[in-house]
Formats: C-alpha cells, structure tokens, sequence
C-alpha cells in the first residue's frame, strides 16, 4: 500500500519545449495587451495540437484566476497555429487520416477565427461569455487532437526524451507507457490539494468547507472528470500534531460528481486527514494524506462550478452535432 502525502502536488510536467522564434502579440484596437507569447512555430500536426492545447490552458487558468485582460495574447498563439492545422495535417508523415482532412481543416479555420470573439468578451471583463467562447474552443480542440497521432513515453524517462508510437512498457523499468499528452494539467479545479495517483492514471482532488464538509473529485490521465460513483474510499480526520483520530465515512453525492463525508466536529483548523481510496481495480486501497490549514478556497463559486458543468454538458452535445454534419469525405 503506497502513500502519497502533502499539502498539494506539484506535477512535473513534459509538454514539448518550444523556443522563442515568433511573437504573439498583435495589434488589437488601440490599447496594449501586455507582453507577447514566445512560441516555435510548429512543423508537425502533433506539435501544432500540442501548442494549442497548452494555450487554452493557460486560457482556463486565467479565467479561474479572473484575469480576464492576460488571455489576449495565448489566444493569438492560437489564432495563428489554428491557420497552420490544415496544411500540416496535409503532409504525408501527419498520421492525419485522408478521410479526416476536411474535417481538420475546417476545425483549424474556425479555431483561429474565433480569436476577435474571445479577445473581445475578455477585454470587456465579461467572465460569462469568455467561458462561453473557450467552451466552443475547446470542442474544436478535441476534434484536432482526436485525429493527432499518439506518443508514449516513460513516465520515469529512463529513455530521456524518446517517444513510441504504440502504448506497452519500459523496457528499462518495466512502467507502463504514457501518452505524453497527458498529465498536462496538474491545477485543483475545485481550489483544493491535487494529487496523482500511483497507478499514473487516475486524479483526485480534495476539497474542505467551512462547516468541514470533506469531498473529492476525480479526473483521469487527461483531467476529465470520472464519476465518483466508480470509487470508494474512508478515512479518519485529526487536529494538526495531535493523534486522536476520527472515523469519516464518505459516500457518493446524488449528482455522482463526487464523494463528500463530514470531518468530526471536534477536528479544527488545522487538521489533516488520511483517505483510503479503492480504485477497484483489483489493488490494495491507495492511502492519500491531506493537510488543510484552512477551509479550501475555491477559484469559482458554487453558481459558477454549476454553470460550468452545464457548458461541459453542452460542449459534449455540440460535439456530436458537429460530427454529425461533417461528412468525412477527404
């Protein structure tokens, strides 16, 4: 049974490295937007949905972190990648499939032309529509990164930096490979502590109220949340230095969007918990500890978390529309 332990986790990440070789400022009405993004012009399909995917990123980052007027400028890195797809996904070493170049082409152009529309509800303050925006960003983003080929890397880098093109294990460790587009968002999303977990696949978060409501949430390797529903776990709460320990029993909340227990009324600020959660996945249980010095503060309010989740909803709906009036015909 392995343990993972702290005050929150801080992921090392591998995106690939790119150099400055362009800018990403460009002139937008009469005012400035800070300073520019250094980026590499990609030359590959893969690196292309890579870059675009670490901007919007960045995009949701700002935006929880209401910094409305920064998104300008990752926003023009995308505007300016998002014209390149289509070309790039027409070279003969793309992995992009014949039948799907249509497809990826029209989803670039329409990625890139949505710059003056997120750039516009950003700079006005208007958190609302700029969600809105990202949101119809990122189905377009889904649809080049469905066809963008896959890469498997060690997760320890016993290889360096060598790449597969088929999932398997290190022949020098033995760990399973990873796409090495996951793991690239390590961020609570819920303003809690962020751990991986062991097995490399699954993430968790754990969050605590005022009125020492427990709960956490689950992602996968690409951080999507899973239904707690699919999880079990229990644990025990104290104060901070001390060893008297109170049972917690977590179950599932109706909406299955996690798991939730009340931490004893006796445990105070600080405390720490220790969560024994069963992936079942035919393991022992994985032992989570978790410090809080004070209740977790969320980056978006419970209006907001709602609202989101009914823009994810929707994103999943208008990805299917989309699919559905896209013929794949080359």
């Amino acid at each position: 049974m392995s343990t993972v332990k702290g005050l929150g986790y801080i992921a090392i990440v591998t995106v690939a490295a790119y150099a400055a070789s362009a800018s990403a400022q460009s002139p937008h009405g009469d005012h400035e937007h800070g300073k520019p993004i250094a980026y590499k012009t990609p030359k590959t399909f893969k690196d292309a949905v890579r870059e675009i995917r670490t901007r919007l990123h960045e995009i949701e980052d700002l935006m929880a972190s209401e910094k409305l007027d920064q998104i300008h400028p990752h926003a023009d890195v995308v505007r300016k990648v998002g014209d390149l797809v289509g070309q790039l996904a027409l070279k003969s070493d793309s992995g992009v499939p014949r039948e799907a170049i249509k497809e990826v082409n029209k989803a670039g152009r329409e990625l890139a032309s949505m710059f003056d529309a997120i750039d516009k509800v950003a700079d006005a303050g208007d958190a609302t529509g700029t969600r809105k925006v990202y949101g119809e960003m990122k189905v377009l983003v889904e649809i080049l990164q469905r066809h963008a080929p896959k890469e498997y890397v060690c997760p320890m880098r016993c290889e360096a930096e060598k790449t597969h093109s088929q999932p398997g294990k290190c022949s020098v460790c033995g760990m399973k490979l990873q796409d090495i587009d996951s793991h690239m968002d390590h961020k609570p999303k819920h303003g809690g502590v962020f751990f991986m977990a062991p097995d490399q696949t699954h993430h968790l978060e754990g969050t605590i109220s005022e009125n020492r409501e427990f709960r956490i949430y689950f992602y996968d390797e690409y951080t999507k949340p899973i239904k707690a529903d699919k999880f079990s776990a229990k644990g025990h709460a104290r104060n901070a230095g001390k060893d008297d320990e109170k049972p917690l029993a977590l179950s599932v909340e109706p909406g299955r969007a996690f798991l939730r227990g009340n931490v004893d009324g006796s445990v105070k600020f600080p405390m720490g918990l220790k969560i024994f959660i069963d992936f079942k996945d035919g393991q022992e249980p994985q032992v989570f500890d978790f410090d809080f010095m004070e209740p977790s503060k969320s980056s978006m309010s419970l209006k907001a978390e709602e609202q989101h989740e009914s823009e994810d909803k929707a994103a999943d709906l208008e990805t299917k529309a989309y699919n559905e009036r896209t013929p794949n015909d080359g």
